[in-house]
């Protein structure tokens, strides 16, 4: 599964490619020379080796740039062919992949303040055109998101870039960066070919963004839109004896039980983010071999608007969800272990923080129908004309006799699983007198600019359902953009953070405070499992369940290691096919 609130607000990117008005699809080939056979060097068929492995996915990819698409497929591409200075493995820990070592205080690679990290390269990499890769393309990469106004996380911290020599990058920053460790990689981004991709301020209409050169195990040799990409063994490749693989082949497929099919006859070796019904016909499947990333990253939730409808302004409090008793009644409705049941098929795990696989525990949630009753009775809502709505008899902030009722949005682009999480949630609500009327709406609706009337950025709704998570193992940025006060949206400073529920909590500004120092990860996470308890106590927003991301292979097919902190094929150089069993 892909993510749903992802996030609407990498706004600069929405604004600068609307403003820029250019297309992000693979550029027209060039025309044909006046030899009429003679065709385009990408157009040029390319022999398909009988041991490649195959990858059908439902769209082209939108460009090999992660930095400026956000579909999970410019990602699974852009893996293969852009390196990434560091990276997290299964494990969770940080390993350095471009570079020579992780830079830490032991080594001297990160200084005490925080505020200059040392980066040393590895000698002796290349990109596939004959190029070496140095220090240029560190700085050349900095450059360019920053004169072409693409966001990218950490980035506007950096004042400057020192080379002192052709493997040494140090960088300068004005405020410490917590996950300075990602900052050139992490889930398909990485480190751009200085002598390749073209002017520094003109990111969106790069040449390499479609037709890269390759410091990974792969080199595109061929990309036909709406039918294939064909990927070549980089022989220039810096790790010894990879990629085992010679050649990887992306069909494209829309059809998702043409791709079921193809996996079942051997025709396709790997579905990407596999969903029921498809899910459930392949478990049965001897030849196919199904994963699922452990643990699961996205985390479904209630999302209230704690601030009344179309305003951010804290002394005028959303009549119905401001009061945490009735958040709390909410959460007691909900019979979360049902919907797991007979909605997502047993697939999904009951979940109260987002943090719990950082080793943060809360107390679980219980279903009790009888505490949601009481906890709407002491907040002042109550039944009294016996229609099955509650209404404002002494409420904290609705007018006396406003009925409990409201609508809720979701995600439409999510599919049919959320609409019917939704609605049992409504019926579930319904039960203790909450009559709540879900809704879908467009993604680029609920998650627009506040120039494009954005619905959650401007307020404009009571309670959402949607699911979201973090990338890597430190949630600092991920959770200061939900849930610190001053991320808060607003019309003079749309572009805040993503805090839409309008929380205002002050003791959660010391924290970040502490969280964006430079601190050692054990006392990180400590602060962030008392962050933890503190958004469980206030709900600010309802974790519910989370979703692990499916994948299904054919069982000739062997190295490949889903996680949940890089896109799958983050270790495709030891991906390789086994004979077939007639062989």
């Amino acid at each position: 599964m892909q993510p749903m609130f992802q996030k609407l607000l990498t706004l600069s990117i929405a604004l600068l490619i609307l403003t820029a008005g250019c297309s992000l699809t693979p550029p027209a080939e060039p025309e044909a020379t006046p030899t009429p056979t003679s065709l385009p060097p990408l157009a040029r068929v390319v022999d398909i080796l009988p041991e490649a492995i195959f990858i059908p996915i439902p769209i082209d990819p939108p460009s090999f740039n992660a930095y400026i698409n956000d579909t999970g497929y410019e990602e699974l591409i852009g893996e293969l062919v852009f390196g990434a200075l560091a990276e997290i493995g299964p494990d969770g820990q940080y390993y350095p992949e471009l570079a020579a070592e992780i830079p830490t205080p032991e080594n001297g690679g990160l200084s005490k303040d925080g505020l200059t990290v040392i980066w040393h390269l590895r000698p002796g990499i290349f990109w596939s055109d004959g190029d070496a890769f140095t220090v240029e393309d560190v700085v050349f990469t900095w450059e360019s998101l920053r004169q072409s106004g693409i966001y990218a996380p950490g980035f506007d911290l950096i004042e400057a870039i020192d080379a002192p020599d052709e493997l040494t990058a140090i960088i300068h920053y004005k405020e410490f960066y917590p996950n300075y460790r990602l900052q050139f990689g992490g889930e398909g981004t990485g480190v751009f070919p200085a002598h390749q991709c073209g002017q520094p301020d003109r990111m969106l209409l790069w040449d390499c963004n479609f037709k890269p050169v390759s410091a990974g195990p792969f080199v595109l040799a061929e990309w036909e839109p709406g039918e294939r990409l064909v990927f070549n063994r980089n022989p220039a490749y810096w790790v010894p004896e990879r990629p085992l693989a010679q050649q990887l082949v992306f069909i494209i497929e829309a059809d998702k039980d043409r791709r079921e099919k193809m996996l079942k006859h051997g025709s396709a070796h790997l579905d990407l983010w596999t969903e029921d019904p498809q899910l459930s016909r392949l478990e049965e499947e001897e030849n196919i071999f199904l994963f699922a990333t452990n643990p699961a990253r996205f985390v479904l939730r209630l999302v209230p608007n704690l601030s009344a409808f179309g305003n951010a302004d804290a002394t005028q409090p959303n009549p119905y969800l401001a009061d945490l008793r009735v958040r709390q009644a909410i959460r007691h409705a909900i019979d979360v272990p049902r919907i797991i049941e007979e909605v997502f098929n047993n697939r999904a795990i009951p979940t109260d923080t987002e943090l719990a696989r950082n080793g943060c525990s809360v107390s679980p949630y219980t279903y009790n129908p009888e505490t949601a009753k009481v906890l709407l009775e002491q907040a002042g809502w109550i039944d009294q004309d016996e229609d099955g709505t509650r209404e404002c008899h002494g409420c904290r902030n609705a007018v006396e006799g406003t009925p409990l009722e409201f609508d809720s949005y979701y995600y439409a682009e999510f599919g049919n699983s959320l609409a019917k999480a939704h609605k049992k949630i409504e019926v579930m609500l319904y039960d203790v007198g909450i009559n709540i009327h879900p809704q879908p709406v467009e993604g680029v609706d609920l998650w627009g600019t506040w120039t494009d009337n954005g619905i959650e950025i401007r307020g404009n709704f009571n309670m959402d359902l949607w699911d979201d998570g973090y990338y890597g193992i430190d949630p600092t940025d991920y959770l200061y953009d939900l849930y610190d006060p001053h991320a808060i949206p607003t019309q003079n400073d749309p572009l805040a953070g993503l805090n839409v529920m309008r929380y205002r909590n002050p003791a959660l500004g010391d924290i970040f405070d502490e969280l964006r120092a430079p601190i050692s990860d054990a006392k990180r996470n400590q602060i962030l499992c008392q962050l933890a308890i503190i958004l469980y106590r206030d709900l600010p927003a309802t974790p519910l369940l989370s979703l692990p991301d499916y994948y299904a292979a054919n069982n000739r097919l062997q190295g490949v290691s889903p996680h949940i902190y890089d896109t799958v094929t983050w270790n495709a150089a030891d991906w390789f096919l086994l004979p077939p069993e007639n062989q």
